[in-house]
């Protein structure tokens, strides 16, 4: 991943979108965005859920927890986009938007093997999937079940949960909007992808502590 390779990277990223935050006109931009805002002027945001609080200063957990340095880098990131869709409705893998060659069974190399844990658990991840926000859509065409995770309306991300069966193994795939690449740099599609897929294993305790699983990035 580019700038996911280290920890250090990762920060440096951070911090980067911390900084245009302070910059940023927040009323005008959570409204183009789809986002409230209290009677504070705090941005209000429920991201893989977890109740989150945005201000110029930075993002915080609405109750007490702590926030980790890349939901903090997506949120800020989208908050700071100058782009304003419209949603085309059309789901594709990241490589789609970014031109990057990636396993075709996988949104990018580097998250096979995390994902490799749900071992087609379909009814464990129902149940994370829930957990951090996801609403089912249904069966689509593919014969995937369909999850919609849209805590940051301008970017929907969709999960196609593809069953096992005695043809084909287990696959999972996580699609963005077509139109993700007018919101988002990829460098944040890529944070996007790693804090979903820890946000499930989490949730669907597969993993109990996230590093776990984000060396499995590096």
């Amino acid at each position: 991943m580019s700038r996911a390779k280290t920890i250090q990277s990762r920060l440096n990223y951070c911090q980067t979108q911390l900084t245009a935050l302070k910059e940023a006109d927040l009323p005008a931009q959570a409204t183009a965005l789809g986002l409230a805002l209290n009677e504070r002027g705090q941005v209000l945001v429920t991201f893989l859920g977890q109740d989150l609080l945005v201000t110029n200063e930075g993002v915080e957990a609405a109750q007490e927890g702590q926030v980790s340095v890349d939901v903090k880098s997506v949120v800020a990131h989208y908050l700071t986009s100058r782009g304003r869709g419209p949603l085309k409705g059309e789901y594709v893998p990241i490589n789609r938007l970014t031109g990057i060659s990636v396993s075709p069974s996988s949104p990018s190399s580097n998250l096979a093997k995390p994902l490799e844990m749900i071992d087609g658990d379909y009814a464990r991840f129902q149940k994370a999937a829930s957990q951090i926000g996801g609403q089912y859509q249904g069966a689509v065409s593919s014969g995937a079940q369909s999850w919609l995770f849209g805590g940051l309306p301008l970017l929907p991300v969709k999960i196609d949960f593809f069953e096992k069966d005695e043809e084909f193994p287990f696959e999972l795939k996580i699609l963005f909007d077509s139109s993700a690449n007018i919101i988002a740099s990829y460098e944040c599609l890529e944070l996007y992808i790693m804090c979903l897929t820890v946000g499930l294993l989490m949730a669907g305790g597969w993993i109990q502590d996230p590093d776990e699983c984000e060396r499995s990035f590096l």
